[in-house]
Order: C-alpha cells, then structure tokens, then sequence
C-alpha cells in the first residue's frame, strides 16, 4: 500500500476531503459521528498526518503541553485525585520551560468524556505546541496511541513506556527498601495499602507490590492476602480502610501508604481510635510531600527527584522535536529514590535508597 493521502480517507470514510482535512485541523468543529468514521478510516488505511508537511508551513511555536490523563470528567470528584500531585509537576515543568524559554499549555483530558481526545488532538493537527508531555498511567492509554501513530513528538512521564521515550522512578525498588528498613527495624506483620485507581492495577502498583513481596520474601515474612488493602489515592480512602483494618482482631504493626495522601488519612484513623504512632503501628508514605513534616508524628515518606525527571523530560523533548534525536534513539531513563525517615517510623534521619 502507497503512501495514503486525504482524498484516499475522504472516498472510504464517502465524505469529502475538505470535511478529512476540517476533522485533522479543527476536529471540535466535525458532528462526532462523522469525526469517528473519518478516524477508522484513517486508521484502517494506516493514514498517517505529514507533520513535516506542516512544520514548512509553521515555525516551532517554542511551547509544550502537559496532558493528565483522568479517569472521569472535570467536575467530578474522582478525576481531581492527583490535583495535587498536578500542581507540584506543573510548578516543576514551568520553572523549566521558563528558563528555556518556553511556553507551557497545562491540558486533562478524560477517558470517560467521548470529546475529551478530539480536543487535545487540536493541539496537534493546529501545531499549537511542539510536543507533549503524556502523564498516564496504563499503557493501553489513547493518548499515547494517537501520538505515536502521528508521529508527534512526546515524552511519557511517570509510567514505563516501552518503545516511547519516558522519565521514570523507581517504584519497585522504592517500596523494597521501605519494606526492608520496616523489617530490619523490627516490624513484623507490614500492612501494603496498594492504590489503585478506577479499581485498575497500574503498571506503577504492579511494580510496587513486586517490591513489597520481595521485601517481605528476604525478611523471611508471609505474603498475607489479608495485608495487602486496596484503597484509592485519597486521604479519605487511606481513613476508611485503617479504620476496617483495625476492627480486625491481629492488627498489623506498620503500614506502608500508596502516597501521602493516603498516610495522612491513615494518620488520622489512628488517632481517633487512639492508636500510637510508632509505638503501636508505624507509618510510611510515599512522595514526601511538604506537608508531611508537619502531621503529627512527622511523616517518614518516599522521595522521588521530581525536578531531576522534569528536566530529563523537557530536556528529550526538546531533543526530539529539534531533530536531534531520532525516533530509534529511545530516552528512557530510572530515577532512585530515597526514603525520608521522620518520627513515624520511630526514628529521624535519612536513609538513601
């Protein structure tokens, strides 16, 4: 098969090319079932847009685009899980394009929302940014699909990505060494609130619960079913499941939190029912967040080199839209973290992973 060009979609989608063209350049203008033929016959004819074509007729804009994947739509409660976690990247990715002198557009788009990718594929067929930045967290993600069969340039942030450049941390070997420290310093029945989100197991859980067994394992410990709690990213979610936990009659003697977040509600579960910490269960977050030296007990936490994968990030995007490096020249690349040991755990200090 030749190379595929507009009309060749317009004759099998039986509309005409300026509607294929209007679909590529201003999607949000296109009825969404015509905009939805038009995109399995592109994808049936392997159609791929010439953005070489486009950067003849357009300079670099200089700006990139941070897209967060959600589960649900903007207004609801469940997609502003990581509205935090939002704000501290997006401060990260504007001091850094900032001193480069980028641009930065911030983008969600929602997987529930039918409309939700045609308006970030806007930003691509209009060339209003010269790459993205994806933060998803399943591979299976559209987003990434749509970029990758476009050919447009993009980073993955947070999530292993094979065949795509990506910043990664070190999720496996990050709750390891939480286990492992909680071992050597006494623990004995470690309780792994594992996080999930839309009740699917991400790759970054998968390889978080790799390390807890793992850690267990050297320990000489159980795996214990009853150990590992689901629970999502909230703060409300870590309180309800500490509060279940400890209806239980063998209560555990540490926890180790999906994210701060959650230990903070995991903290909060104990003292209502006046549990102490760490005489009685030891805490342990993860992101080691501001305001986790300020809970009572302070928070012993996971830290991740946030800035450090921000800069890496920019840094191969920019090399991937400049020509620089070529599409077979894959940039991916493990950040360690270190854990943040506070009084949560009995101890200060810290303690490199």
């Amino acid at each position: 098969m030749g190379q595929m060009t507009i009309k060749d979609v317009a004759r099998r989608a039986g509309v005409s090319f300026q509607t294929v063209s209007l679909v590529l350049n201003h999607p949000e203008k296109v009825a969404r079932t015509t905009r939805e033929t038009i995109e399995a016959a592109m994808r049936d004819l392997e159609f791929v847009p010439s953005l070489a074509a486009r950067s003849l007729r357009k300079k670099l804009s200089r700006s990139i685009a941070c897209v967060f994947a959600v589960g649900a739509r903007p207004g609801d409660a469940d997609g502003l899980v990581q509205g935090a976690d939002e704000g501290l990247l997006l401060q990260a990715f504007a001091t850094v394009t900032d001193q480069h002198g980028y641009t930065l557009i911030h983008r969600r788009w929602c997987r529930d929302d039918p409309d939700g990718l045609s308006r970030i594929t806007g930003l691509v067929s209009e060339a209003r940014v010269d790459g993205i930045v994806v933060f998803a967290d399943q591979r299976e993600d559209p987003l990434i699909g749509l970029l990758q069969a476009k050919r447009f340039p993009f980073v993955v942030f947070g999530l292993d990505m094979p065949g795509a450049h990506c910043a990664v941390r070190a999720e496996r070997d990050a709750i390891y060494e939480a286990v492992r420290y909680l071992a050597r310093t006494g623990s004995r029945s470690i309780c792994f609130f594992k996080g999930e989100r839309d009740g699917r197991r991400t790759p970054t859980v998968a390889e978080r619960f790799r390390g807890y067994r793992e850690a267990l394992a050297e320990a000489g410990l159980p795996l214990r079913d009853d150990l590992v709690v689901p629970c999502d990213w909230t703060s409300e979610s870590g309180h309800r499941a500490t509060l279940r936990l400890l209806d239980r009659p063998d209560r555990p003697d540490a926890i180790v939190a999906a994210d701060d977040r959650v230990a903070f509600g995991v903290l909060k579960a104990l003292h209502d029912r006046g549990v102490r910490v760490p005489g009685a269960i030891r805490v342990v977050g993860f992101d080691n967040c501001v305001q986790s030296a300020f809970t009572i007990p302070s928070l012993t936490s996971i830290e991740g080199p946030t800035l450090e994968m921000v800069r890496f990030a920019f840094a191969t995007l920019v090399e991937v839209v400049e020509g620089t490096r070529g599409p077979d020249d894959l940039a991916q690349r493990q950040f360690p973290t270190r854990l943040v040991v506070h009084d949560s755990t009995g101890s200060t200090g810290r303690a490199q992973l």
